[in-house]
């Protein structure tokens, strides 16, 4: 079955409606949006419909500063090294409250290590060492 072929005003048309519902969404409107809703393959839609594309992206672009959103001011130089120095303080500040855990952690290990062994009966080779004999 050939799906029915597409007039230039149903393109027109298709591209209209990608540009108005992306505008009302706050979204960026694409080709491929377009072609989604005419049930079109890229490769087609771009050998058959070249000069409406121009046109799609000549629209996209007079539109672009109406979509736009509206950006924070610049900050000074001087903003943004405060800035920087107040994020790097609170990153050091992390970064010792993680040391303190690994440091609590490593200790927390050491100990139930240690009465595990001596529970089990375990003899480390170092104290084994201290106690034998020596003979001449």
């Amino acid at each position: 079955m050939t799906q029915p072929t597409l007039t230039e005003d149903a393109v027109r048309t298709a591209m209209n409606i990608v540009l108005r519902e992306a505008r009302e969404a706050g979204r960026r409107p694409t080709v491929s949006a377009v072609e989604r809703r005419l049930g079109v393959k890229h490769a087609t839609f771009y050998r058959n419909f070249p000069h409406l594309i121009d046109w799609f992206k000549q629209e996209l672009h007079d539109q672009a500063p109406a979509t736009e959103p509206d950006r924070e001011p610049r900050k000074t130089p001087n903003e943004i090294i405060t800035d920087l120095r107040r994020e790097n303080t609170q990153l050091r500040r992390t970064v010792a409250v993680y040391a303190e855990a690994l440091r609590q952690l490593t200790l927390d290990y050491e100990e139930s290590r240690s009465q595990a062994h001596q529970k089990a009966g375990v003899t480390t080779l170092a104290s084994r060492r201290t106690r034998r004999p020596t003979t001449t």
